[in-house]
């Protein structure tokens, strides 16, 4: 198929306690196919709600609204049964964290094999032949011992490559990297930042990298999108957003990575309430004011190719 995604207004609310909570807020995006785009936030921004959202793979409390589009199929219309078609062949889920993600109690031949003959029809010696192929590729020179191993008897650097093997098993035309960072050490991170950086060298598809690792999507990504509460703040080109950012939240996202100083983002600012501002990132912006509190919170054109939801940068902007 090899298309773009493209979001259009989608929502996400939870239903917990008695009451709804909004993970993502009227998000629209497109995802060109062929690049790396990068969604970065705080911890509960709302980054992985939006990429399980692609696959219906969210709780049974969830409600999602908006569309969704995959070519002309809209995501979030499929029945489950179109869904298991274009899951692992079309659409790939590097998921997160590798220690709970595989099933420590079968062996990984089980676990590496399922893509394959679930979704491709392939025999158990056909889906054999072809993992041991996937995993030679990716630095293991011994493909059957690791096939006859458990989870648990591997290092978190050979798990994670090992999820990278079962999300790239049917060669899908996009691949979604759901925090493939975290948690983990700096020569790990160099190992999964290395699988990674092969996976779009290889030209094997498109990707979504869902991080909170700024200098993993400042190395690979061609395009970042900045959330903050479910909200999108922020989108545009890579080197534009670390190198230019518009709005203040990225400004301090950018500004907390060690290289640009490791200042971090206030917690909250003054006495102001949350309710006062269409903008979830009132309370702790340092440039709010006045009209932060009035009428809707826009999103601008900053350029052709990047957007900024700022009540401050539209009023702030040069008239033509």
């Amino acid at each position: 198929m090899n298309q773009d995604i493209f979001l259009r207004h989608a929502c996400v609310t939870f239903q917990t306690g008695g009451r709804q909570v909004s993970a993502l807020r009227d998000a629209t995006i497109r995802f060109p196919t062929g690049q790396v785009t990068a969604l970065v936030g705080e911890s509960g921004s709302g980054k992985s709600v939006l990429g399980m959202s692609l696959l219906q793979l969210l709780p049974s409390t969830a409600r999602v609204e908006g569309s969704c589009h995959y070519g002309q199929t809209d995501l979030y219309r499929c029945s489950e049964a179109e869904m298991r078609e274009i899951r692992c062949k079309h659409i790939g889920l590097i998921p997160q964290n590798p220690v709970q993600s595989l099933n420590p109690v079968l062996r990984l031949s089980r676990q590496l094999t399922e893509p394959l003959r679930a979704h491709c029809g392939k025999s158990r010696s056909q889906a054999l032949a072809s993992v041991r192929g996937s995993l030679r590729s990716f630095g293991f020179s011994s493909p059957d011992a690791i096939l006859n191993s458990y989870s648990f008897q591997l290092s978190g650097g050979m798990n994670q490559r090992i999820v990278t093997c079962m999300g790239l098993a049917c060669q899908p035309e996009w691949v979604i990297a759901d925090e493939p960072t975290k948690g983990l050490d700096t020569v790990l991170r160099r190992q999964v930042y290395d699988v990674l950086r092969s996976l779009r060298n290889s030209g094997a598809g498109s990707m979504i990298l869902i991080t909170h690792d700024l200098l993993l999507a400042r190395k690979l990504c061609d395009r970042v999108a900045v959330l903050y509460q479910g909200m999108i703040v922020e989108q545009g080109p890579c080197a534009q957003i670390f190198d230019h950012p518009r709005h203040p939240y990225t400004q301090g996202l950018v500004r907390s990575i060690p290289e640009c100083g490791m200042m971090p983002i206030p917690s909250h600012l003054e006495q102001r309430e949350a309710s006062a501002s269409p903008c979830p990132f009132y309370v702790r912006c340092a440039q709010a004011g006045a009209a932060c509190t009035e009428g809707p919170l826009p999103a601008v054109a900053a350029t052709p190719d990047s957007f900024v939801r700022c009540i401050h940068y539209a009023q702030s902007r040069p008239r033509q």
